[in-house]
């Protein structure tokens, strides 16, 4: 479990960076660019905001997203009635805005909007921004209600958690997508119910999203919802529930999992031999000696890897064998698990830190910072 402990507020803050591998694509109001914040300036606010919250209407969408990130490192209360109106403005804007660096997880997804940015800036200001956001979880447009949820993840404020329950029952899987990764961050246990039921959702989007954010949850509850998506007609559910259920100390979770090592997808069976490798149960040691000869080289990697922290003397031999394969990769992990041992991996290579493949994708198509 201290393996656990270690990886999973790790998971959390630093792995919001991985995409979908099909990113999203904006449902683009290009010509919609003059929105109504002119309207929503306050006449106690300071010039600057001021000048900021104009721009909002500006008919640049890269001068609309740097006007929001603006007003949220300045944590502008008196902007929140103008943020709240950008919500749905999801003209396409190129990475970085504001200074910011565009840390996507992989190269498809390289694009923010300035109803995005307000989404976080609105969570920069905090509490004051809430009841406006989740009543926005109510609008019109689809984008502004999912940025709505996507913000009040960022807030984690209590009086989110029945919007956000209710947002996962939303007509548009993007808006109920977003709810079920803010859902994930809470602590709170009545997620858990809705995010099992998530898991049955008719987007796969959505699915996988539910399976990432039940990972996090420490509740049992969140157990057999998880092995039966392992069973889901899509992939990536597939491959985000075995991620899941290595976050839990469950005995549950291995027979299942080791069935998941013969999944047609590798991902799949990648995720499940390094979910295999947090089990601290000796059904896991024969599975995972039989996917060292996976056709995948990274299945065959993480397999290895997952041997290592076996501590079972039925390694030895299949590891030493894997020393010889076609992938440097496998030799390398194969060698750092002969050293956990103490054995000589009789190649001379110097193995240090462990390289630990984790090979997680949480699901999250951006990160502000």
């Amino acid at each position: 479990m201290s393996v656990i402990s270690l990886l999973a507020p790790l998971l959390v803050f630093c792995c919001l960076g991985f995409a979908f591998d099909e990113p999203h694509t904006l449902n683009s109001s290009v010509g919609m660019t003059t929105n109504l914040a002119a309207q929503d300036v306050a006449t106690d606010a300071a010039p600057d905001v001021k000048t900021e919250i104009q721009r909002l209407s500006s008919p640049s969408p890269r001068e609309r997203a740097e006007a929001a990130c603006a007003l949220g490192e300045r944590r502008a209360t008196e902007a929140v009635p103008a943020l709240i109106r950008t919500l749905g403005d999801d003209a396409p804007v190129d990475q970085p805005v504001c200074g910011q660096k565009g840390n996507w997880g992989d190269n498809k997804v390289n694009k923010t909007s300035p109803g995005e940015v307000a989404a976080v800036a609105l969570s920069r200001i905090g509490r004051e921004a809430v009841a406006p956001l989740i009543g926005a979880l109510e609008s019109q447009s689809w984008q502004a209600r999912a940025n709505a949820a996507f913000a009040l993840g960022l807030v984690r404020d209590e009086r989110s958690i029945d919007p956000l329950i209710a947002a996962t029952r939303d007509s548009e899987w993007h808006v109920r997508e977003k709810a079920a990764w803010s859902l994930g961050l809470t602590g709170d246990r009545r997620a858990v119910e809705p995010l099992a039921t998530a898991l049955k959702d008719a987007d796969w989007h959505v699915r996988a999203q539910s399976a990432w954010a039940l990972g996090l949850k420490g509740d049992d509850r969140a157990v057999e919802p998880l092995v039966l998506a392992l069973s889901d007609e899509n992939a990536h559910v597939q491959s985000q529930a075995a991620w899941a259920l290595g976050l839990k100390g469950d005995e549950r979770a291995v027979e299942p999992l080791t069935v998941a090592l013969r999944a047609e997808g590798e991902h799949v069976r990648s995720q499940a031999a390094w979910a295999l490798g947090l089990k601290g149960d000796a059904r896991a040691v024969e599975p995972l000696i039989s996917a060292l000869k996976d056709s995948s080289a990274d299945v065959r990697s993480q397999a290895a890897w997952a041997l290592g922290l076996k501590g079972d003397s039925r390694a030895i031999e299949p590891l030493k064998i894997a020393l010889n394969d076609s992938d440097e990769d496998v030799r390398r992990q194969a060698a750092w698990a002969l050293q956990l041992r103490g054995l000589k991996s009789g190649r001379g290579l110097r193995v240090g830190m462990p390289e630990i493949n984790v090979n997680v994708e949480p699901r999250v198509k951006m990160e502000f910072k």
